[in-house]
C-alpha cells in the first residue's frame, strides 16, 4: 500500500511539473517538437541549453503526458503536449507564460499581502494586475491571447443557453479581443453590438468579430467602466467580469450598467457559482485564492450574487448554468 503522505507530497510539489512545463514553452521547445521527432542535441542547440540537463526536463514532461521519448535519444510531442502550441485552442502557451513570471511572482508575495489584507499582486508590483498589464503592451498581448484562448472553451454554449436575438443591441462590458460577442452576433443576425473595454485592449481588439464576419454589426468603444460603460444597450453582458473584483467596487461596475440601460435592459453576468461540496466545479476554491491573490476579487455563491444585485439596482431573475466552470446570472432593473 502506498502512503497517502505520497498523495498529500505531489499536491505541495506540484510545481516541479508547472515549471517543466514553462521551461518547454519559454525555450520554445513545444514549437521545435511540433515539427516531428528531434534528437537531444538539436533540441540542446536550439534552446542553448546543455544536453544533460534539458534531457532530465524532456523526461519530466514525459512522465506528465505531453512528450513521449524514443530510441536514438529522441523525443516527440503528444496530442496532450500539442495543446502548449503557439495558437492553440485555449490560450495555454500565453497562460504558462503568465503563470511562469508575473502571476508567480504575485504569489511569492502571498503569505505577507494575506496579513496586510492586501492583493498579493498589488504588494509585489506596486500596481493593480490590470494597471500593470495596461503599462506592459508585451504582457497586455500575452493576456488578451490567454484570455481570447479561455474564452474559446469557457464561454462554449453560452449562446444555446440564452436567447440573444431578443435584444437589439447587445453590449459586453469589458469583452476583451470580442469573442464572446463576436458568437452572440452569429446567433443573432437581427442584432448589433457595442465591444466596450479599456482604450488600450480596443486598440487592438476585433479579429474574433472579423474572422466570424460580424464585425460590420459591431462598435468598438473603449473607456472605464467604473466612470462609465456604452450606453442605450438593451442588454449588457459581463464574461468573467465581476469575480475580478471586490463587493464595492463590483457594485460600481454594475451602477454604471443600470445608469446606461433603459428602465426595459437586462442584465447578464457569465461568471461560475460556489454552490456547496456537490454542486461546486472542481476548480472553485482554486479560482476563488486566484482572485484573492491578483486581483483582489471573488468566486460567489448565488446568495452572493443577488446581494451584489440588489446594491447595485437589480433584481436577480435566475441562474442558469452552463457548463462546470460557467452559468448565466440573469438580472432586471429593480
Amino acid at each position: 500500500m502506498i502512503p497517502r503522505e505520497f498523495d498529500l507530497l505531489k499536491i505541495i510539489a506540484a510545481e516541479w511539473a508547472s515549471r517543466a512545463i514553462y521551461i518547454a514553452v519559454k525555450f520554445e521547445l513545444i514549437e521545435r517538437l511540433a515539427e516531428g521527432q528531434k534528437p537531444i542535441a538539436e533540441l540542446s542547440r536550439s534552446s542553448a541549453i546543455p544536453e544533460d540537463p534539458l534531457r532530465r526536463v524532456l523526461r519530466v514532461l514525459v512522465k506528465l503526458g505531453l512528450l513521449a521519448e524514443h530510441a536514438g535519444d529522441t523525443f516527440e510531442l503528444t496530442s496532450l503536449g500539442s495543446c502548449l502550441r503557439a495558437g492553440a485552442k485555449g490560450g495555454l502557451a500565453d497562460w504558462t507564460l503568465l503563470w511562469g513570471e508575473e502571476f508567480r511572482d504575485a504569489y511569492g508575495g502571498l503569505p505577507d499581502a494575506l496579513r496586510a489584507d492586501r492583493t498579493a499582486f498589488d504588494l509585489v508590483f506596486g500596481s493593480s494586475l490590470f494597471e500593470y498589464v495596461g503599462r506592459k503592451p508585451d504582457v497586455a498581448r500575452r493576456f488578451d491571447r490567454a484570455m481570447t484562448g479561455l474564452a474559446e472553451f469557457l464561454y462554449a454554449g453560452v449562446v444555446e443557453a440564452f436567447d440573444f436575438k431578443r435584444y437589439a443591441t447587445i453590449v459586453d462590458v469589458g469583452g476583451g479581443q470580442g469573442t464572446l460577442l463576436a458568437s452572440i452576433l452569429r446567433s443573432a443576425p437581427g442584432s448589433r453590438g457595442v465591444l466596450f473595454d479599456q482604450p488600450h485592449v480596443i486598440a487592438t481588439a476585433g479579429e474574433p468579430l472579423r474572422k466570424l464576419g460580424v464585425a460590420d454589426r459591431c462598435r468598438l468603444e473603449g473607456g472605464d467602466f467604473f466612470q462609465r460603460v456604452a450606453r442605450g444597450g438593451d442588454l449588457y453582458v459581463l464574461s468573467n467580469i465581476i469575480h475580478d473584483w471586490d463587493d464595492k467596487s463590483s457594485v460600481a461596475i454594475l451602477t454604471q450598467c443600470k445608469e446606461a440601460m433603459g428602465p426595459r435592459g437586462r442584465l447578464l453576468l457569465v461568471e461560475m457559482a460556489l454552490g456547496g461540496d456537490s454542486g461546486e466545479p472542481d476548480l472553485a476554491r482554486m479560482t476563488d485564492l486566484n482572485m484573492l491573490a491578483l486581483t483582489g476579487g471573488k468566486e460567489r455563491t448565488r446568495e452572493e450574487f443577488a446581494e451584489l444585485l440588489a446594491a447595485s439596482g437589480f433584481r436577480l431573475e435566475r441562474v442558469t448554468p452552463v457548463q462546470p466552470m460557467t452559468c448565466l446570472v440573469e438580472a432586471v432593473p429593480a
